[in-house]
Order: C-alpha cells, then sequence, then structure tokens
C-alpha cells in the first residue's frame, strides 16, 4: 500500500523514543509487567501505550497469550526498526558526551578471528597514530554474530563474510583476502606422530564455532564429502583465546584460521596436523550497512584496511 508524504510524516511527529523503549523491552522480556517495571510506570499504563501503539499502525503486534506476550509479523519488523533507532541513540549519547568532554568520537569493530591478527592491528596502529583520542573498540566473534550486532547498529564496521544470501541486501562488501584454515593441536599430541585420516580426528575431543558459523559449515561439508561423521564431543565458543587455553591444556582438536596459528605454532605450543580442510573459507572482507552514509572515521579506517590487504 503506497504511504502519502503526509502519513509519513504523521508517523515521524507521533512516534516518540518512549514507544520504541517499551516495543524493544517488551520483546526481551515478553511480559507487561516486567516491562512496565523496567520504564518506572504502571502496568495499566503500559498496556495503554502498547494499544495506543498498534491502534495507530492499525495492526496487532504482540499476540496475547496465558504466560507471554509474543510476536506478530508486524511487530517483528517494528521492533528490529525500533532497536536499531534506540542504538543509534545510545550512540548519539555518547558521540556527544565524548564531544562534551573533548573526546574525539569512538569507533566500534567487529572482527571474525581470521582477520584480527593480520590486518586489523596494523590499521588499529595507524589510525591511532593518526587520531591519538579517538576510543576504539574491537568485539570478536563470528561473522553472523556479528552481523546482527551491525545491522543493529552496535557495531560501525565488521571484517566478516556472509552467512546468509539475504545479507547482501543489507550490507556492502569490500573484499579483502582468502581465509584458509587448518586442524592444530598442542605440541606433543599423539596425532603428530604420524599423519592421521579425518575418520581418526573426529574421534578426539574438539573445541569448534557454532554450527552456524563458515568455519564450522566448511569442515561439516569436508566430513559429508569424505563420508565421515562428525565429532561427537564438542565444545562450542567463538573465543579464540578459549580455544587455544582448551587445545593447550588437553587432547583436543580444533579447526582455526591459518593466520591465527602462525603466531600460535611459532610459540612451539601448538601444532598443525597436515591435514587439508576443504577449500579456503573464500574472502572475508570489510562490512557496512548498506544505504547508510558511512561516519568520517569509518571510512579512514577503512581505507587503512585495504592499503594494508594490497601492500
Amino acid at each position: 500500500m503506497h504511504m502519502s508524504h503526509d502519513s509519513r510524516i504523521h508517523i515521524k511527529s507521533w512516534l516518540r523514543i518512549k514507544h520504541l523503549v517499551l516495543l524493544v523491552t517488551l520483546d526481551e522480556s515478553r511480559s507487561l509487567h516486567a516491562t512496565a517495571r523496567h520504564m518506572n510506570m504502571s502496568q495499566p499504563a503500559a498496556s495503554k501505550m502498547l494499544k495506543d501503539i498498534e491502534n495507530f499502525f492499525g495492526m496487532a503486534l504482540f499476540l496475547r497469550q496465558p504466560r507471554q506476550m509474543t510476536l506478530t509479523s508486524g511487530g517483528r519488523m517494528l521492533v528490529r526498526y525500533a532497536r536499531s533507532i534506540l542504538n543509534d541513540t545510545d550512540r548519539l549519547i555518547d558521540d556527544l558526551i565524548s564531544l562534551r568532554e573533548g573526546g574525539h568520537g569512538k569507533l566500534v569493530i567487529g572482527s571474525v578471528p581470521g582477520a584480527a591478527p593480520v590486518l586489523l592491528p596494523q590499521a588499529i596502529i595507524q589510525l591511532k597514530h593518526e587520531r591519538p583520542q579517538l576510543a576504539v573498540n574491537v568485539q570478536e566473534n563470528s561473522s553472523d554474530r556479528l552481523l546482527a550486532d551491525l545491522e543493529y547498529k552496535r557495531l560501525d564496521v565488521v571484517l566478516g563474510r556472509f552467512t546468509d544470501p539475504a545479507q547482501h541486501h543489507l550490507f556492502d562488501f569490500l573484499p579483502l583476502q582468502a581465509e584458509p584454515v587448518s586442524i592444530v593441536v598442542r605440541a606433543g599430541h599423539p596425532l603428530c606422530q604420524h599423519t592421521p585420516t579425518l575418520a581418526e580426528v573426529v574421534r578426539w575431543p574438539w573445541v569448534m564455532h557454532p554450527t552456524s558459523s563458515p568455519m564450522r559449515g566448511l569442515f561439516e561439508v569436508a566430513l559429508a564429502e569424505a563420508q565421515v561423521r562428525s565429532p561427537r564431543n564438542v565444545i562450542e565458543t567463538t573465543s579464540t583465546q578459549t580455544t587455544l587455553q582448551l587445545v593447550s591444556a588437553s587432547d583436543a582438536i580444533a579447526l582455526l584460521p591459518t593466520s591465527i596459528l602462525r603466531t600460535a605454532i611459532s610459540s612451539g605450543r601448538f601444532a598443525a596436523l597436515p591435514l587439508t580442510i576443504g577449500e579456503p573459507l573464500g574472502y572475508y572482507g570489510v562490512m557496512t550497512r548498506k544505504g547508510e552514509e558511512r561516519a568520517e572515521v569509518v571510512d579512514a579506517f577503512i581505507s587503512l584496511l585495504m592499503a594494508r590487504s594490497e601492500g
């Protein structure tokens, strides 16, 4: 249905931040009582506000169930935008406080583990050299989780890769480099004494990324092609440091980006098994929200990354 210019203005003039807070809080708690308590208002007032929002948009946003409230498809869409706007508002407040206190803004970066030990530190060092008072926050996780945070504006930029075709409509992508993966064990592991097979290594304990991550998917495809069952004894984590600690302290095996292992193996504590797991994961790259004007500091960071990648 086409929405007139006047209707758009009416929505923008009527909708308030408190309405968005109600929707997001209710989505997280699924309880009007908990939402009202969180917002320091009575439950009847919270119920009336929700009813006002639903009447304004002409659709139910939550279904009232006996024990909890569930989102409708319209509610899901509205909550998604509400969460994004509130995260943007939080960032505006942080930037204004930083500016008032003499700071020079903040850059929040998300990165897959494979990018962190190679390009990212060099680019950050150069950026901080050029902007000493810029606050930089780096969060490491798998691509699927990072992209969710990028969509909801909890991150400014991500070094990762697409995990779902639909994400191409949400994010712009500048490729950096392909990422090979390796199987890592502690130094002196029994499997280091010979060249093991895939069928042999899956019988050992594993530390792996969650099933939703591209690296885990690559491994599962390689096992399926070799007609080898998946490991049954698995600890799941996206933390590189936790993975290396678990591998170092036990006979567990891990699949990690080869770039990480260059540093880890050089310490003498780890070894890579002579097994090839599929093709490289493909290109990871710089990802930003599509159709949104980027902050100048984000552009500067991307330029440094691209220069490092090409060099």
